[in-house]
Protein backbone atom coordinates (compact mmCIF):
# COMPACT_ATOMS: atom_id res chain seq x y z
CA UNK A 1 0.00 0.00 0.00
CA UNK A 2 2.99 2.46 -0.13
CA UNK A 3 1.65 4.26 -2.80
CA UNK A 4 -2.00 4.09 -1.58
CA UNK A 5 -2.97 7.59 0.21
CA UNK A 6 -6.28 8.15 2.34
CA UNK A 7 -7.46 11.69 3.12
CA UNK A 8 -10.67 12.03 5.01
CA UNK A 9 -13.71 14.93 5.38
CA UNK A 10 -16.23 15.16 8.15
CA UNK A 11 -19.01 16.73 5.75
CA UNK A 12 -23.11 17.62 6.85
CA UNK A 13 -24.90 18.15 9.55
CA UNK A 14 -24.55 14.75 10.23
CA UNK A 15 -20.84 14.92 10.49
CA UNK A 16 -20.58 12.24 7.51
CA UNK A 17 -16.93 10.82 7.29
CA UNK A 18 -15.90 10.84 3.33
CA UNK A 19 -13.06 9.52 1.89
CA UNK A 20 -10.61 9.66 -0.99
CA UNK A 21 -8.81 7.18 -1.62
CA UNK A 22 -5.84 7.75 -3.90
CA UNK A 23 -2.47 6.48 -5.58
CA UNK A 24 0.11 8.99 -5.08
CA UNK A 25 2.06 8.27 -8.60
CA UNK A 26 -0.87 8.25 -10.55
CA UNK A 27 -2.99 10.62 -9.04
CA UNK A 28 -5.93 8.51 -9.65
CA UNK A 29 -8.42 8.12 -6.72
CA UNK A 30 -12.11 7.60 -5.88
CA UNK A 31 -14.53 8.27 -2.81
CA UNK A 32 -16.57 6.49 -0.55
CA UNK A 33 -19.68 8.24 0.46
CA UNK A 34 -20.25 11.82 -1.08
CA UNK A 35 -21.90 14.35 1.88
CA UNK A 36 -23.08 17.82 0.50
CA UNK A 37 -21.72 20.45 1.10
CA UNK A 38 -18.80 18.97 -1.15
CA UNK A 39 -16.40 22.22 -1.41
CA UNK A 40 -13.88 20.80 0.56
CA UNK A 41 -13.63 17.63 -1.51
CA UNK A 42 -13.28 19.57 -4.52
CA UNK A 43 -10.18 21.69 -3.22
CA UNK A 44 -8.21 19.15 -1.94
CA UNK A 45 -8.65 17.18 -5.40
CA UNK A 46 -7.63 20.72 -7.61
CA UNK A 47 -4.47 20.97 -4.75
CA UNK A 48 -3.25 17.40 -5.15
CA UNK A 49 -3.96 16.85 -8.93
CA UNK A 50 -6.18 14.09 -8.76
CA UNK A 51 -8.30 12.53 -11.41
CA UNK A 52 -11.54 10.50 -9.36
CA UNK A 53 -12.75 7.26 -11.62
CA UNK A 54 -15.58 6.33 -9.53
CA UNK A 55 -17.36 6.68 -6.21
CA UNK A 56 -18.48 3.39 -3.64
CA UNK A 57 -21.61 4.40 -1.67
CA UNK A 58 -21.40 2.22 1.30
CA UNK A 59 -25.84 2.97 1.27
CA UNK A 60 -27.94 5.14 0.25
CA UNK A 61 -29.04 7.27 3.37
CA UNK A 62 -29.27 10.74 2.12
CA UNK A 63 -26.64 12.15 4.53
CA UNK A 64 -24.58 9.23 2.49
CA UNK A 65 -25.42 10.38 -1.08
CA UNK A 66 -26.13 14.13 -1.03
CA UNK A 67 -23.44 15.51 -2.43
CA UNK A 68 -23.58 12.79 -5.57
CA UNK A 69 -25.16 15.28 -8.15
CA UNK A 70 -21.85 16.89 -8.34
CA UNK A 71 -19.89 14.12 -10.17
CA UNK A 72 -20.18 12.57 -13.18
CA UNK A 73 -18.16 9.45 -12.99
CA UNK A 74 -19.58 6.74 -12.47
CA UNK A 75 -20.84 4.98 -9.00
CA UNK A 76 -21.17 1.76 -6.99
CA UNK A 77 -24.02 0.64 -4.85
CA UNK A 78 -25.31 -2.15 -3.77
CA UNK A 79 -28.62 -3.68 -5.86
CA UNK A 80 -30.61 -3.56 -2.71
CA UNK A 81 -29.75 0.50 -2.09
CA UNK A 82 -31.34 1.19 -5.40
CA UNK A 83 -34.63 1.77 -4.79
CA UNK A 84 -33.67 3.98 -1.82
CA UNK A 85 -32.11 6.46 -3.95
CA UNK A 86 -36.14 7.49 -5.46
CA UNK A 87 -37.69 7.20 -2.19
CA UNK A 88 -37.46 10.28 -0.16
CA UNK A 89 -39.02 8.46 2.77
CA UNK A 90 -36.27 5.32 2.44
CA UNK A 91 -33.19 7.34 1.67
CA UNK A 92 -34.65 9.41 5.17
CA UNK A 93 -33.91 12.86 3.23
CA UNK A 94 -37.72 13.43 3.93
CA UNK A 95 -37.22 13.33 7.62
CA UNK A 96 -33.88 16.16 7.69
CA UNK A 97 -34.10 18.10 5.00
CA UNK A 98 -35.54 18.62 1.39
CA UNK A 99 -36.75 16.01 -0.45
CA UNK A 100 -33.56 14.04 -2.07
CA UNK A 101 -34.09 11.94 -5.51
CA UNK A 102 -30.75 10.45 -7.18
CA UNK A 103 -32.03 10.23 -10.69
CA UNK A 104 -28.66 9.39 -12.18
CA UNK A 105 -28.73 5.09 -12.42
CA UNK A 106 -25.36 3.05 -10.37
CA UNK A 107 -24.16 0.65 -11.61
CA UNK A 108 -24.79 -2.35 -9.72
CA UNK A 109 -21.98 -4.41 -6.96
CA UNK A 110 -22.03 -7.14 -5.12
CA UNK A 111 -20.76 -9.54 -2.45
CA UNK A 112 -17.18 -10.18 -3.01
CA UNK A 113 -17.28 -8.38 -6.21
CA UNK A 114 -13.20 -6.46 -7.22
CA UNK A 115 -12.82 -3.66 -8.83
CA UNK A 116 -9.09 -2.09 -8.89
CA UNK A 117 -8.03 1.50 -8.34
CA UNK A 118 -4.52 0.58 -10.87
CA UNK A 119 -2.78 -2.19 -9.22
CA UNK A 120 -4.66 -2.13 -5.87
CA UNK A 121 -7.58 -3.97 -5.50
CA UNK A 122 -10.83 -2.96 -3.70
CA UNK A 123 -13.00 -5.32 -2.35
CA UNK A 124 -16.89 -5.09 -1.82
CA UNK A 125 -17.84 -6.93 1.06
CA UNK A 126 -21.93 -7.17 1.71
CA UNK A 127 -22.59 -6.59 5.59
CA UNK A 128 -26.77 -6.01 5.70
CA UNK A 129 -28.54 -5.01 8.74
CA UNK A 130 -28.34 -1.07 9.25
CA UNK A 131 -29.97 -1.28 5.36
CA UNK A 132 -30.46 -4.39 3.19
CA UNK A 133 -27.59 -3.44 0.79
CA UNK A 134 -25.25 -2.02 2.92
CA UNK A 135 -21.83 -2.97 2.09
CA UNK A 136 -18.56 -2.19 3.65
CA UNK A 137 -14.99 -1.44 1.28
CA UNK A 138 -12.02 -3.32 1.92
CA UNK A 139 -8.40 -2.11 0.39
CA UNK A 140 -6.14 -3.95 1.93
CA UNK A 141 -5.79 -3.93 5.67
CA UNK A 142 -8.28 -0.54 5.17
CA UNK A 143 -11.80 -1.20 5.82
CA UNK A 144 -13.93 1.51 4.82
CA UNK A 145 -17.36 0.24 7.18
CA UNK A 146 -19.84 2.69 6.33
CA UNK A 147 -22.99 2.68 8.95
CA UNK A 148 -21.90 -1.16 10.05
CA UNK A 149 -19.20 -0.74 12.53
CA UNK A 150 -18.50 1.78 14.84
CA UNK A 151 -15.65 2.88 17.35
CA UNK A 152 -17.79 0.77 20.34
CA UNK A 153 -20.67 0.54 18.71
CA UNK A 154 -22.93 -0.49 15.08
CA UNK A 155 -25.49 1.48 13.44
CA UNK A 156 -28.73 2.09 13.89
CA UNK A 157 -31.40 -0.67 13.27
CA UNK A 158 -34.37 1.13 14.33
CA UNK A 159 -36.17 0.99 11.10
CA UNK A 160 -38.75 -0.79 9.46
CA UNK A 161 -35.54 -2.38 7.16
CA UNK A 162 -33.08 -2.37 9.51
CA UNK A 163 -32.33 -5.64 11.56
CA UNK A 164 -29.86 -5.70 15.02
CA UNK A 165 -29.77 -9.85 14.48
CA UNK A 166 -28.56 -9.39 10.44
CA UNK A 167 -26.19 -6.50 11.91
CA UNK A 168 -24.42 -8.53 14.02
CA UNK A 169 -24.14 -11.14 12.34
CA UNK A 170 -22.71 -9.33 9.09
CA UNK A 171 -20.13 -7.86 11.46
CA UNK A 172 -19.23 -10.93 13.36
CA UNK A 173 -18.89 -13.25 10.16
CA UNK A 174 -17.42 -10.77 7.73
CA UNK A 175 -15.40 -8.10 9.36
CA UNK A 176 -14.17 -9.42 12.82
CA UNK A 177 -12.36 -12.95 10.87
CA UNK A 178 -10.24 -10.12 9.30
CA UNK A 179 -6.79 -9.26 10.92
CA UNK A 180 -6.73 -7.45 14.17
CA UNK A 181 -4.93 -4.80 13.24
CA UNK A 182 -7.22 -4.26 10.37
CA UNK A 183 -8.00 -0.61 10.74
CA UNK A 184 -11.87 0.44 10.19
CA UNK A 185 -13.31 3.89 8.93
CA UNK A 186 -16.69 4.42 9.78
CA UNK A 187 -19.14 6.65 8.42
CA UNK A 188 -19.21 8.44 11.47
CA UNK A 189 -16.51 9.23 14.31
CA UNK A 190 -13.13 8.25 14.95
CA UNK A 191 -11.40 4.80 13.32
CA UNK A 192 -10.69 2.00 14.94
CA UNK A 193 -9.34 -1.65 14.22
CA UNK A 194 -10.87 -4.93 14.75
CA UNK A 195 -8.33 -5.95 17.38
CA UNK A 196 -10.09 -3.54 19.14
CA UNK A 197 -13.81 -4.30 18.28
CA UNK A 198 -13.39 -7.95 19.05
CA UNK A 199 -12.06 -6.86 22.42
CA UNK A 200 -14.45 -3.97 23.78
CA UNK A 201 -17.58 -3.70 21.54
CA UNK A 202 -20.42 -4.44 23.78
CA UNK A 203 -22.91 -4.90 21.14
CA UNK A 204 -20.85 -7.51 19.88
CA UNK A 205 -19.67 -9.55 22.88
Amino acid sequence: MEDLALKNFILGPLANNCYIVFDTKSKEGFLIDVSAPTEKIDEFVKKEGLKIKFIFLTHSHFDHISGLSRYSVPYYIHEKEVRFLKDPSLNGSVYFSSPLIIEKPPEICKDKDIYYLGKHPIEVIHTPGHSPGSITIKVNKWLFSGDALFYDSIGRTDFSYGSEITLVRSIKEKLLVLPRDTLVYPGHGPFTTIGREVESNPFLQ
